[in-house]
């Protein structure tokens, strides 16, 4: 957010969004520490977005949502949908340029609703591609009925399932599709997160049609929460 809303303020000024599509109740508990920290949500506050359009689809997580940010000054600023992103996502009409997160707990984002969303619009992508704890986990499965499953929902329908051969095949049809919308700028760099048994349970993606998009994520991707030169800019391997 810090890189995104400094790095084009002055070309887009005052007309920056933001979108959370899985925006839960703002924020969140790490049990290991035993701490509890602000979300994407409440994060993205306390930078100068002009809009913020936030999505949950449970009641209670949203009203929690909206108590914590109703202490923000920027309260105007949001517009607040309950529903599923998939279902409402036409109701999100941002301009300017826009930076939009999408971090659902599985492959629970369609296809259809980054089309539809990007589709004639300025908008970059930061994701979370469940990999290890979704596709690899359920990748059997989902193949045994895979039109109208949930690859079939996540890549967009007409697919060619003779292709999709193994969990990575269906990491690299989604880039390419994701090319297909005009995301041919930017070379997709993954950060792979473990658990404590040193598991891939998911990556990061970030796609932005600008130039600039792969400048900006290799400076994210190289700097962990702390501040520091952490993370590697390889690439996730199925193993």
């Amino acid at each position: 957010m810090h890189i995104f809303t400094k790095g084009m303020d002055k070309k887009w000024q005052g007309e920056l969004n933001y979108i959370d599509l899985f925006a839960g109740p703002g924020r969140c508990y790490i049990s290991k520490e035993q701490v509890e920290v602000d979300g994407s949500t409440l994060m993205s506050l306390g930078f100068p977005f002009r809009k913020y359009f936030f999505v949950e689809m449970d009641s209670a997580n949203l009203d929690s949502l909206k108590r914590r940010c109703a202490k923000s000054p920027k309260l105007n600023s949001i517009e607040f949908r309950l529903g599923d992103c998939n279902a409402v996502i036409d109701q999100i009409k941002p301009s300017g340029l826009t930076l939009t997160f999408i971090d659902p707990t599985g492959i629970d984002i369609h296809f259809q609703t980054i089309r539809s969303l990007t589709e004639g619009r300025k908008v970059d992508l930061l994701m979370s591609i469940m990999d290890g704890i979704d596709i690899r986990r359920n990748f059997d499965r989902y193949l045994k009925t895979p039109e109208g499953g949930p690859l079939d929902r996540f890549l967009g329908g007409d697919v060619d399932w003779s292709r999709i051969k193994s969990p990575r095949d269906v990491v690299e049809e989604f880039r390419s599709r994701l090319r297909n919308l005009g995301y041919k700028t930017v070379e997709f760099t993954d950060i792979p997160i473990s658990n404590d048994k040193n598991a891939p349970m998911y990556f990061m993606l970030f796609a932005s049609r600008h130039p600039r998009g792969l400048e900006f994520w290799k400076k994210i991707a190289a700097i962990d929460d702390r501040g520091q030169m952490e993370f590697g800019l390889g690439e996730v391997h199925d193993e």
